[in-house]
């Protein structure tokens, strides 16, 4: 074990984690808007939170996965591979790869570790930035992962697992001391990558809309508290004086009488420009929206819009998206590749995650019975399993056709039996 090649990872996870913790904060929605708001005495200290960093994040990881993923087989081969695939994560939290993607939004990538329980199942464990950091070589191999984690919360002993190809390095963070080496059977380092930032961490939701964020939870927080202030506005006498003990009486009864006829009673309140303070919250929404590739659903359109209008209105979305989707498409090929590492150490089953495509059905409103109408048209021109695939409501394209072939063989008429 190369302590100083572990004591620079170390050092280089303490560095990265304080920047990362940030992102995680504004996840929460502690901001340093709100955080450095700066306070009045005697005066409406309001602070209001709007949180848009995580209102689109969790947008985004609903777009792509709010439907399961479906999984074909692109080759004749192995024909039940697919049934292998949901066999072996049935046990997985249907949650998964929704948590695994909104965490590489929120941080840039996101890891997945893998090991088997006690039950000798393929498992998972989701890890992010602030307790995980791997190693890669020139050529952008993992070869090596350092897992931190206490014992239980009330603990203030730290340990790091640190993974290699072959064995699970447990040590006290403090001194490096061993305290475990445990062997395991991946012949590799065994732990996926999600990666959503082109540009490591600093291609972020976070990053791109940070100042927005903080100008737009300041600006309200603002005016809220200058409502708040306005509320208690002043009653002006002039050329008057009201007695203490006669306020509460005039509050009561709601008449004030003076006995000078030039005299004035009128409130005294603050002259708020309301367009002004307008404009400049939908400017600032309205950037964040932009930046983020985002569509304000609560924008009223047209009533007679086209259906072709509003889907292109997604279009940055539908881009952004798209790049999502290929980062959680190689965590995942990555995944069944060593599952089915797995299952042949245990069965001699051999299966090539190469002939698997990942399809994502994006959680849009889909017109099943247009694409049905042009599948009819197109009959005898593509395969029906391929027609099938394009229906959002089939989930596992080869279990479809497997009941399809058994009910065309059970009403399947066999002429030797007719007399």
């Amino acid at each position: 074990m190369d302590l100083e090649l572990i004591q620079s990872c170390i050092q280089d996870y303490r560095i990265n984690k304080s920047y990362v913790q940030k992102n995680y904060n504004y996840y929460k929605g502690d901001t340093d808007a709100l955080r450095d708001y700066k306070l009045q005495t005697t005066r409406s200290n309001l602070k209001v939170r709007t949180n848009f960093v995580k209102k689109f994040i969790k947008e985004e990881a609903s777009y792509i996965l709010s439907n399961s993923v479906t999984y074909i087989n692109k080759s004749t081969d192995n024909s039940d591979i697919i049934s292998a695939i949901e066999l072996n994560l049935a046990h997985w939290s249907k949650k998964h790869d929704q948590e695994l993607l909104k965490n590489s939004l929120i941080f840039g990538e996101s890891y997945e570790l893998y090991y088997i329980d006690n039950n000798a199942q393929f498992c998972s464990r989701l890890l992010t930035p602030l307790n995980c950091y791997v190693y890669r070589d020139y050529f952008g191999n993992t070869t090596m992962a350092l897992h931190f984690y206490k014992l239980d919360k009330f603990s203030d002993i730290e340990y790091v697992d640190i993974y290699t190809s072959t064995e699970i390095t447990t040590c006290l963070v403090a001194d490096l001391s061993v305290t475990s080496v445990k062997n395991h059977i991946f012949g590799e380092v065994p732990i996926s990558i999600c990666t959503t930032s082109r540009d490591d961490e600093k291609d972020t939701l976070f990053e791109d809309i940070k100042g927005l964020q903080d100008a737009y939870e300041t600006n309200l927080s603002d005016i809220s508290n200058e409502i708040c202030d306005f509320r208690n506005a002043y009653l002006k006498f002039q050329n008057c004086q009201v007695k203490e003990e006669d306020l509460a009486n005039m509050k009561k009864l709601g008449i004030i009488q003076t006995s000078n006829k030039d005299s004035s009673v009128d409130w005294l309140v603050k002259n708020i420009n309301d367009t002004f303070i307008q404009n400049t919250l939908t400017t600032v929404k309205e950037n964040m929206y932009e930046l983020s590739s985002h569509v304000n659903t609560n924008e009223k359109l047209s009533s007679n819009i086209s259906g072709v209008a509003l889907r292109s209105r997604l279009i940055s979305l539908e881009q952004k998206c798209k790049f999502n989707e290929n980062a959680v498409t190689d965590c995942m090929l990555n995944r069944l590749r060593l599952m089915f590492n797995y299952i042949e150490l245990l069965t001699s089953k051999q299966y090539d995650y190469r002939n698997i495509r990942v399809k994502f059905t994006a959680m849009i409103p889909s017109d099943d019975h247009t694409t049905s109408l042009m599948l009819a048209q197109l009959s005898g021109m593509i395969s029906n399993e391929t027609g099938i695939a394009q229906l959002s409501f089939v989930d596992n394209t080869e279990a479809e056709m497997a009941k399809l072939r058994a009910e065309q063989e059970s009403n399947a008429i066999n002429l030797d039996n007719i007399v």
